[in-house]
This record gives structure tokens, sequence and C-alpha cells, in this order.
């Protein structure tokens, strides 16, 4: 009977629509200077910096010196307004509500005269009652009063500096940028970062809109998939919270609904909750999935990522004709964070549905800098989907930013892009006040019940670095260190860590800062006494002295999930910065003005040189060779660095480092054109590091490094989760100047690839090898990969082909190779075929569409028969000719770089 009444309920609903409504409020308002006199159109969602632009008060400020000729605009206070009137019957139901979806950060909201509420966290929604002050004819007023958050923040930490200082104050003076960010909850990277600028952005960065219902509306659906006790089913636990009444209940029937592949399964379920001591009305449900019905989610190169839609429907009790629905997508599959005891420390790494998963990905830092722009969907699934293209399956959204948009998290899902998911603190210690800590608890309180039903979401970290802060004495902290461990310890454990386990039942990830010694930090009361070891937990690690391209200069921990070197985006990229050449010579001040770190043009030159020839400074292209330089030897690095990393991953040590699982370089994309960590830069183009990342992220690999012995070590390294039989390992020794591309030696290891596994299949005693050869370290170089063995004659590629270089390729006898384009071919729509052909053997040949977006299939690789066959896919439709026309070639001995 029950189940009948909540369907006829429903039918009612349907035909009568007395559910509730919504009237959005985006569009057009008007915004003005506060204290000024100035007006002018602003959009909603946007922001400040936004909306001058788009009037042309300020010119791009993305472009030349903008940033800081429009730094006033942080400065200063605003003011956002709209007229509007109330759409017919809203105000009829008994609650009505404004709603922001996201306010940068400090405002006084005002309607009709009335104040209505303040905001102080840009991280959180919103919800005012407005029903006794809307009216329901004529005009009504909005007024979004909006402080400085340079000033506030200067406010509040005068105030706490009646205590004790909270660093860091200020970022360094090469940062250029604001002081105090660590004082409020808006994004850090705002006030400017080693890698982008300071935008202490204010508006409505998300949609607002007014709510009307009569008994409550459906503000999230959190679900939980765990096992069944008997292993045979999923349980989908779904908890449906409420949006608050006057009388703190809400009544009615709730109907939970899981679509599968050929069938629902649901249940109906009686509500008459009150409020928690939580101040919540929330209804937990639960649904069994025998696992047979569905399908696993799996990481990006593991398998599918199926996801099935819960849905949740409520009939009111107090109003049968007041229906409300809501719906998410989920995911079946477990996550496991695995710290396993060893004779030194521990293991770290994850397993999904079980299996252990080397985590293979980068650092996300926010979209935009811009926040309403980060909402852009083209440039989301642009960055995600080049993730996914080459071989990622992990990234960090990393703490300095945002909690990205919905769409971010979706895309993820359907990618199988795994989300390590830091709380929004950075590179810095934070209040511990009353005031403080409730402000964080609303914001991990609605960022985990909007996150936490994403499958792509495997681990939440507490903040980005901050232990290291105060254990490493970072900025003096050892001078008041048990006060600011209480502060660190009541901010990530007695609240973040808190709330999200009381949303998540226990069962989310988490672990409380990135580095972290994971178990072991716990054990010693959260600060541990050397963040970042070795043995335990993830380490991040930033070398600018040591030679980049030898293996020995790195770590080997159980997991690595920040490493990075700085390079230049080609000049196509910073010609939408500037319109002068001129300002892209290294030493320029417009160079010198985007290089936010601390002497890293000078460390980028260093690292450059200590394995590459630069030509001489007074060269016609001495800046060209110094861009495609700087991408080569990042590029290189990274790649070396990373293969350590999975070389280790089946290893240890003789003083038991290594079983390193989890490789996250610094970072995937940037928020401006500048010198950089990024493999993606701002316009989108992919940099020489993102094509590496496709091969030394490839599941099957094979590696070599050169030890402090002088011995070759050639490893394999497989992923997959079953082994790979009958292989071979096809190893050549070519000689640089080689126009015959023969090799002087070749040799072919059979062999098994072991499911999960790092071999080392044989050991070359270098430079005698090499003497053997008639060889040294400057005239030849290793070459190899692996191919799948279909008979004696028949062999396949199943791995990215690669290289060792003995020597130093400055002190090396390099071809001057002439590396031409010799056809290019439509193959498909978008899709294209070039030809590169050399007369010798050219290293990282790279290729360049300039005004035509897209990207190749391999680039920067080495060049060692006489063509390579390449495909180039475009962004937009593009004729044949333009394409040609376009296309340019280089390598590291050009002859117009000598």
């Amino acid at each position: 009977m029950r189940l009948f009444i909540f369907f006829l309920a429903l039918f009612v609903a349907q035909c009568h629509g007395r559910s509730s409504m919504t009237q959005s409020l985006d569009g057009t308002w008007v915004g003005k200077e506060t204290e000024y006199w100035y007006e002018f159109p602003v959009t909603v969602p946007g922001g400040v910096y936004t909306d001058l632009m788009n009037v042309g008060i300020f010119e791009d400020v993305f472009y030349g010196y903008n940033d800081n000729s429009s730094r006033w605009a942080g400065q200063i206070n605003w003011t956002y307004a709209l007229n509007f009137t109330v759409d017919e019957g809203l105000l009829d139901r008994d609650h009505v509500n404004i709603v922001f979806e996201g306010v940068d950060t400090f405002a006084t909201i005002v309607i009709n005269n009335v104040t209505v509420g303040e905001t102080s966290n840009m991280f959180v929604r919103y919800v005012f009652d407005v029903k006794p002050i809307l009216k329901a004819e004529g005009n009504n007023t909005i007024k979004v009063f909006f402080q400085s958050p340079i000033e506030r923040a200067l406010n509040l930490n005068n105030k706490q500096l009646e205590k004790y200082v909270i660093p860091w104050q200020c970022p360094p003076d090469e940062y250029r940028g604001e002081c105090h960010i660590n004082m409020i909850r808006k994004m850090q990277a705002s006030f400017s970062w080693d890698w982008g600028p300071a935008f202490p952005s204010m508006g409505l960065w998300k949609p607002v809109f007014l709510e009307a219902y009569d008994e409550t509306r459906i503000r999230h659906i959190v679900t939980r998939v765990s096992n069944s006790e008997d292993g045979e089913s999923w349980v989908v636990s779904v908890d449906t919270y409420f949006a608050l009444n006057e009388k703190k209940r809400v009544e009615g029937s709730l109907n939970v609904k899981i679509n599968i592949d050929f069938e629902s399964i649901s249940k109906n379920v009686e509500v008459n909750e009150t409020v928690n001591t939580n101040g919540e009305l929330v209804k937990s449900a639960s649904l069994v999935v025998k696992k047979q019905l569905v399908h696993l989610w799996w990481p990006n190169g593991y398998g599918s990522q199926p996801l099935y839609e819960v849905e949740v429907t409520f009939a009111s009790a107090q109003a049968s004709d007041d229906v409300l629905s809501k719906k998410v997508k989920i995911g079946f599959r477990t996550v496991e964070l695995v710290q396993e005891t060893l004779d030194t420390g521990a293991t770290f790494y994850f397993k999904i549905n079980g299996e252990p998963i080397f985590a293979k990905g980068s650092n996300e830092i926010p979209i935009n800098v811009l926040p309403e722009l980060g909402q852009d969907r083209q440039t989301i699934r642009h960055l995600l989907q080049s993730a996914k293209d080459v071989n990622m399956n992990m990234l960090r959204v990393w703490g300095g930013g945002v909690y990205e948009s919905d769409y971010f998290y979706e895309v993820a899902d359907q990618l199988g892009i795994m989300i390590w998911q830091d709380f929004m603190f950075a590179c810095s210690l934070y209040p511990a006040t009353e005031e403080f800590l409730s402000n964080v608890v609303e914001e991990v309180n609605h960022n985990v019940k909007r996150l936490l039903h994403h499958p792509s979401v495997v681990v939440y970290s507490g903040n980005n670095e901050n232990e290291g802060v105060l254990a490493d004495n970072w900025y003096g902290t050892q001078d008041n260190y048990d006060q600011y461990k209480k502060d660190y310890v009541a901010l990530y454990i007695t609240t973040v860590r808190s709330e999200l386990d009381r949303i998540s039942g226990g069962q989310a990830v988490f672990i409380s800062s990135s580095p972290t010694n994971g178990n072991l930090t716990e054990k010693e009361g959260w600060v541990g006494s050397s963040p970042g070891n070795q043995y335990w937990g993830d380490v991040h690690f930033y070398n600018y002295i040591l030679d980049p391209w030898d293996s020995s200069t790195y770590p080997i921990p159980r997991f690595c999930s920040e490493y990075g070197y700085q390079s230049l985006p080609f000049e196509d990229a910073w010609m939408t910065a500037t319109n002068n050449v001129s300002d892209l010579q290294i030493n320029s001040k417009f160079m010198d003005w985007r290089q936010h770190h601390p002497e890293g043009n000078g460390e980028m030159a260093l690292l450059i040189a200590e394995n590459l020839a630069m030509p001489d400074s007074s060269s016609a292209n001495y800046t060209s060779a110094f861009i495609y330089l700087s991408e080569v030897y990042t590029a290189q690095a990274i790649k070396v660095e990373t293969e350590h990393y999975r070389r280790y991953r089946s290893y240890l040590t003789d003083d038991g480092r290594g079983k390193t699982m989890g490789a996250l370089y610094w970072q995937l994309n940037d928020v401006w054109v500048a010198p950089t960590w990024s493999s993606i830069d701002y316009t989108g183009r992919w940099k020489m590091l993102h094509y590496f990342a496709k091969d030394f992220f490839s599941h099957v690999i094979v590696t070599g490094h050169i030890n402090g012995a002088r011995e070759l070590q050639i490893y394999t390294v497989n992923d997959n989760l079953s082994p790979v039989e009958d292989v071979s390992v096809l190893v050549r020794l070519y000689k640089y100047n080689s126009p015959d591309f023969r090799p002087v030696y070749e040799n072919r290891i059979s062999l098994n690839l072991e499911a999960g596994s790092s071999q080392l299949i044989q050991t070359i005693q270098t430079d005698t090898f090499l003497a053997e050869q008639n060889c040294d370290k400057n005239s030849c170089f290793f070459h190899y990969v692996i191919h799948k063995n279909a008979s004696l004659t028949d062999t396949v590629a199943i791995s990215p082909e690669n290289y060792v270089f003995p020597g130093k390729l400055k002190n090396s006898d390099l071809a001057l190779a002439n590396v031409q384009i010799s056809d290019v071919k439509k193959s498909g729509t978008k899709t294209f075929v070039v030809t590169v052909t050399t007369d010798n053997i050219a290293l990282f040949v790279w290729l360049d569409s300039h005004n035509v977006r897209g990207t190749f299939s391999e680039n920067g690789f080495l060049l060692t028969q006489s063509n390579r066959t390449v495909t180039f896919k475009s962004n937009d439709d593009v004729t044949l000719e333009a394409l040609k026309n376009a296309l340019s070639v280089t390598h590291l001995k050009d002859p117009k770089y000598a």
C-alpha cells in the first residue's frame, strides 16, 4: 500500500507540478567600484577580472605585464547588483532561498535593503532564507558587497599577531604576490605562486538561483560501495541529505534505485527524520547488488569504466504532490592504501579491486587562476583526455587551488583517471581558531558530500607539504613548535579527518599530508620527525643542482607524488602573451617578470648545460635554441626519473629502499604563459615532456641506466595484471654518426614478462663493451625495444623504443643530419600522415604545427632510420595545404642552432 501511495504521489506531481521550483539569477548584473562612481555590466557566474576585461577596462590580464597593471582590482571593494522580478508562483511555496554555489570570497548579501547573510569561504555553497524579503510583484534588488581579500587577509593576520605569528606571512619577492593568503579560505594560488601570477579575484564564480519548496529539497546524494559479508554482492549505501525546514523534520517516502545493464534494483523506505546533532536532515538506505550483474570500474589501462545511475525520489507526506528526485553516477570498485611492514619502513601503494596499481600521472594545478574561467568544459576535457592519451591513471588535485567542478570529476570517472584529492591547504601553517575551524568544517562537509560518489576519487590528503613546513622548520617554525603542532592536529585531524570520516562512514582513504610518512606519521603524533623520507609514505623531490639525466641523482622512495623541472613553452605560446620577439630573450625584463621561481632562469641554464651544448649567446637563433633545449632537458630528465621509479617497483636496495609504486610528476597544466614545470602549456599545446610521458608511462617498457660502477643495467617493466609471454628485447648499439643507420651491435634477449613486475634482464660493463665494439661513450649509444614474437621472423613492438646515452651529449660525436618533412597526406577526418626523412641519425626530432592546433602520435623522438611516419590529429577542420604550410621540424644538431 505504501508503495502504491508513493507512485500515486509521483503521478500526481508530474500532472500538477507542485514540486519545488528554481529561478536562475545568472546573466548580466551591474558592477560598481563600491567607493566610487563607475558602473559597468558584469556576468554571473564570473569574477571582477573577467568582467573588467569584458568591458575593456582591462586588456587581457594574461598578456604582457597586465597582471601588474590590473593589480588594483584586488585591492579595492566591489559591488554587484541585480534588479529582478520573482517568477509567478515561486513565493507560494513555504520556503524560498537564495543559493550561491560559489562566492569569491568575502561578501555581504543585501536583498531589498535587508542584509541576509555574509560569506567568507569560496569553497562552499551559501543558502539564505529570503521569503520574507522578496516581493511577489514589482522589482526586487540584490546587492553583493565584496571586500578586498587582501584587506581582509591583512586584518585577520593583524588580529592573529596579537597572539602569535602564523607563517608564511608573505611569498618571496620573485612571486610578485600578496601576503597572508593562509588567513583566508580562498584559492591559495590566487595571491601568486612560483608558477603563476597574483589575481586576488572577487566575484560570483558559480551559479546563483532562487529555490522554492514546501517541505524540503534534496541537497546531496552520498554513496558508498562496499563488499557484502559473503563477498557475493555489493552493498550500495545511499545517504540522502535534505534541505532544512522550520520544523527540522522531514516525512514521506523515499525510493532509492540503481539502474544496471538490464534491470533496476530499488528499495522504498519510510522517511521520518529529525535534524541530527550535526544539523542535518539525512536518510540512509542501502541496496544489495549481485556482483555478476555489474562490471568493475578500473583505472585507465586496466579495464573499462562503467558507470551506473543511482536515483533517489522523495514523496513528501505533508504535501503529496511535492516529489523530488536527484541522480548521481557511481562505479563499482574498491580502494585500499597498502602500508605493509617491511624490514625497514613500510610499503605505500594503492590496490584497486584488490590489484596493486602503479600510479602514473601528474599534479593538476587550478584549471585557471581566475576560478570562473576554470569551469570551462572544453579546457577540462582537453586536459583530462590529454592525461589519458599518454597513459596516465592518476592526477593529484593540488592543495593550493580549488576543489574542481563537478564536470572535472565526471570526466575523470569516464576516463579512468584516479584522483588524489588534496584539501585546499598548501605550503603554510594555518589558524586553529574556533571561527577558522568552523569555516573549514563547512568546507569539508560540502565538498566531501559533493565528491564522495565519484569512483575516480581514491584518496584524500589533508594538505600539501604543511607537515614538512612544521617538521623541517621552513619558516622558523621551531620557535613555537608546540603551539603550531597543536594547531596542525586540530585542523587536519580533529577537524578535516573527523568530518571526512563522519560523512564517509570511515570508508574514505585519508592521509594527513603530502608528503607524509603514512602510518609512521600517525604513530609520531601526526607530525613526523622526517616527513617524506624514503622508507615511508610519499616524497616530493626537486633537484636544481645535480645532473638531471643521471638516475643516481634521484631517491628510491615508496611513492613519489611530486618531482619536476622547469622548461619554457615554445614561441607560438609566448607570442600569445607578447608581440615583441625580443621579450623572449632569456635575460629580458619580460622573461624575468614571468619567472617567479627564485633563480629559476639561471638554474635552467645550468641544468641544460650539464648535458647539452648551447650555441653562442650572440647567435641569431640563441633564444629559439634555448627554448628548444629547455624542453629537451626537461623531457629527458623526467623520463630518466620516472623510469628510475618504475624500475624499483619490484626491488629493494640493500638498505631497504624501493618497492616504488607511484610517480606523479609536477605539473600537468599552466595558468599563464611562463617558465614552469608543466607538460601542457597555457594555450593547451603539448610540450615535449607530455609526448615523452606517453612512452615512459606505457604499460610495458624496457629501460636502462648506467650505475656508479659504469654498468648498463637493462630492465623490463610490465604493469599489466597478467604476464606477457614469448617476448624478446632487441638491444642495439648505434654510432651517432651513422648515415647507413646500421647498428654496430645487435642482440635479442628472449623472456617472459611477469605480471605487475620489473625485471633486471641484463648487465653490461659499459666501457669495456663499448671498446669491444670499436666505440666509446661519446661515439655510440644504446637503443632497445620489446617485441612480441609471433614467429621466428615476425615480431611486433609492444613497447616504445628506448635508449641510453653512455656519455654527455655535449661531448658526443653527434651528426649534422638533414632532417626534413618529405610528405604529408590526409588519411581521414582531421587526421594526417606526416613522413620525416633524414640522412643521418637525429636526436629529439621535434615537429611543430604552429597555428594549426592538434597533436602528433609521437614527437621529440630519436630518428634511427632514414624515415619515420607519424600521424597528426587536428583540433579543427584544416586543409592539407594549410597543414603543409604550417609544419616545421627541428632536432638537436639542427644547423640553425650551430
